[in-house]
Formats: structure tokens, C-alpha cells, sequence
């Protein structure tokens, strides 16, 4: 986890060098047209804010989309503008409105998947047996520590500005094992982004010879910062999100009451930060 560790204070300091190439837009006051807005504040779990679109109903669900910022920052500015977008692609999003932004821990994890998530799963029009994570910098570390925790409760992931290192694996020895075979995963990086480019390059050899269905893209001009700023590259995002397996079965997507050592593992992560 040494390296590990090292790389996500690098990614940090990264991140908010980076920020102020865009000032963030304002978070949203009120939802778009065709978007409701509900809030929840479940007990135990960290307050959200759940964008879906007024097309989702209990008959045709839309997907839980769950953000994971970055840290030093809710990131509401720069995803929740997106959240027409992802309605128009069948998907409901997730937001954090209140919780230590510094970093992330374990614990808030745990929180955010067993309290959060089931709380908006119990919306009309939610289909939350698979969330994907989407997930900047540090929130894109913590989506792989959740993948690799467990990997079967999650839809995919996408990682912006993230690296391919985690406490259980690296960009040379992904996790083994067949559940880790159906999650995808798109990975969205700078050219600039110092190692982060070639460490995904290696991870595209090793993790796709493991049967992890990876793809990546770098993007032009771009170090360590939010990379959705261009129509390319939030399309590009779109139209893979859209692209991804349909849900199937009915087990529930979170990670569960009963999971208690991948709990304890969590709770035990080193902030992320």
C-alpha cells in the first residue's frame, strides 16, 4: 500500500494544481427541465442529492450513478451540471451534500453504499442493484478499492484522472478471479498527468490479459484535472455509460449488511486523500 499511498498524495496535490483551469460552475439551485430532484438524509448515512429524470418510473427505472469527489471538494459544480445529460442516457445521479470533502475513508464508503445508496434505491424510478461509480482523482482511487473489495456489486466504473493502483493490485498485477471479468471499466486520463498515461498503457496490457474489460483514453492538453471541460470527451463518457450491460437478476447491487469482512477491510483503509 506504500506506493499506493505515495501516488494518491501525488494525485492530490495534482488535482488541486489543476483545478483552477476551469472555475467550477455553481451547483445547481434547481434542477433541469425534465429532472426532479429528491434529497435524503439517511440515518447513519451521509445527506445526498438524487438528480432523476421525470421519464424514469418504477416500470423503466433509470441507473444509480454514484460521485465520488475528488479531495479538497464536493465536485458538485463540475457533475451535477451533467446530470440532463445523464438522464437523457438512462441514469439517475447521486451526489454527496454534506460530508468530510478532504478525503476519503473506509467508513465513508461503507456508509455511502450501505445507507446512502439503499435509501435511493427506495425512489420510484431508481434501479440501484448495480450502481457505477463515477469517480474523480482520490474518489476515482476509492471507486478501485470498492471494485476490488467486492467486485460484483457494481454496474462499472468510470475513473477520471485516476491511476491504476490500489491496496490490493496495481497496474501489473490486477485482481484474478472471474467476478472481476464483468465490470467495466473506462479510465479517462491527461496526456500531462505525469505517470498516470503510461501506468494505464501498462495496465491496458496487464489487467485486459486478466480478463478485466478495461478501456482508456488520454486526453489532449490535459494534466490533472477535470477532463469532461470538452463535448468529445463528455460524449465519449456518455456513450460508453450508455453502452453498458443491462442489470440482470435481482440481488441487490450494495454492498450488504452481512459483508462484515469487507467492511472491517474498509473501515481499516489509510485515508485517501
Amino acid at each position: 500500500m506504500k506506493g499506493a499511498a505515495g501516488l494518491l498524495l501525488l494525485l492530490c496535490a495534482a488535482c488541486v494544481a489543476g483545478r483552477p483551469v476551469q472555475a467550477p460552475v455553481p451547483v445547481l439551485a434547481e434542477p433541469p427541465p425534465g429532472v426532479r430532484l429528491h434529497t435524503g438524509a439517511p440515518e447513519g448515512g451521509p445527506p445526498y442529492r438524487l438528480f432523476l429524470s421525470e421519464d424514469a418510473t418504477a416500470a423503466r427505472p433509470h441507473r444509480l450513478l454514484v460521485w465520488l469527489h475528488p479531495s479538497g471538494s464536493d465536485g458538485l459544480g463540475l457533475v451535477e451540471p451533467l446530470v440532463a445529460d445523464f438522464a437523457r442516457r438512462g441514469f439517475a445521479l447521486l451526489t454527496l451534500s454534506r460530508k468530510d470533502f478532504s478525503g476519503w475513508r473506509g467508513v465513508d464508503a461503507n456508509a455511502v453504499m450501505l445507507k446512502g445508496v439503499p435509501d435511493a434505491a427506495r425512489v420510484p424510478g431508481v434501479d440501484a442493484r448495480k450502481p457505477v461509480l463515477l469517480g474523480y482523482s482520490a474518489g476515482a482511487q476509492m471507486a478501485l478499492e470498492l471494485w476490488s473489495a467486492r467486485p460484483g456489486a457494481f454496474g462499472g466504473l468510470v475513473l477520471l484522472a485516476g491511476a491504476p493502483r490500489f491496496s490490493r493490485g496495481d497496474e501489473s498485477t490486477p485482481p484474478t478471479g472471474a467476478a472481476y471479468t464483468r465490470v467495466p471499466l473506462l479510465a479517462v486520463v491527461g496526456e500531462g498527468d505525469g505517470d498516470g498515461p503510461a501506468l494505464w498503457r501498462r495496465a491496458s496490457e496487464t489487467w485486459r490479459a486478466a480478463g478485466v474489460p478495461l478501456q482508456t483514453r488520454e486526453v489532449p492538453g490535459r494534466g490533472h484535472e477535470w477532463l469532461l471541460l470538452e463535448p468529445a470527451e463528455r460524449e465519449a463518457v456518455l456513450a460508453w455509460l450508455e453502452a453498458l450491460p443491462p442489470v440482470a437478476g435481482v440481488m441487490p447491487g450494495s454492498l450488504a449488511s452481512g459483508d462484515e469482512a469487507v467492511l472491517a477491510w474498509l473501515d481499516a483503509l489509510p485515508p485517501v486523500e
